[in-house]
């Protein structure tokens, strides 16, 4: 990193790496709202209101149905999600992506069947800055590994 910045410069590396830190902590605060349940915050205060899931049933779109989605799909699970080093990328003043090496932990009855998943894989998604701060704007999972144990969790 060049030492050397002019003013304008060095507000502009500022600012990038605020916006870094501020998009690091959505998207922890978001895991966190999915795994205490906290439908309404996490509709409210992580995603954008036109956003976009593309899970493993397909795309879901608007923030009110991926709500209804998720929290129906999870109603009855017990969760746990865990997020990696991010690479994140600003495309825009108001835009960013990112890659975040996930891994999760689901415990559940599914289709009257009781289980336990554990993933590994990644979120990739992109962000928008709104009036009230940056939101997820989509978010594609690609589980790379998914293990799969029927019966009661251990």
């Amino acid at each position: 990193m060049n030492l050397r910045l002019n003013p304008d410069d060095l507000l502009a590396e500022v600012q990038r790496l605020a916006d870094i830190d501020a998009i690091t902590h959505l998207k922890a605060k978001g895991v966190r709202l999915i795994d205490t349940k906290d439908w309404d915050s996490w509709g409210r205060e992580v995603l954008s209101e036109d956003h976009v899931l593309h899970g493993d049933g397909g795309a879901t779109e608007g923030r009110d149905a991926v709500v209804a989605s998720v929290s129906g799909a999870l109603a009855e699970a017990k969760t746990v999600h865990r997020i990696h080093t991010p690479e994140i990328t600003l495309t825009g003043p108001d835009t960013a992506s990112a890659v975040w090496p996930m891994d999760d932990y689901v415990t559940g009855t599914f289709n009257g069947t009781p289980m336990t998943i554990r993933g590994h894989g990644w979120y990739h998604e992109d962000y928008l800055r709104t009036a009230l701060g940056w939101r997820i704007s989509s978010c594609r999972i690609v589980r790379h590994r998914v293990d799969v144990t029927r019966g009661e969790p251990e």
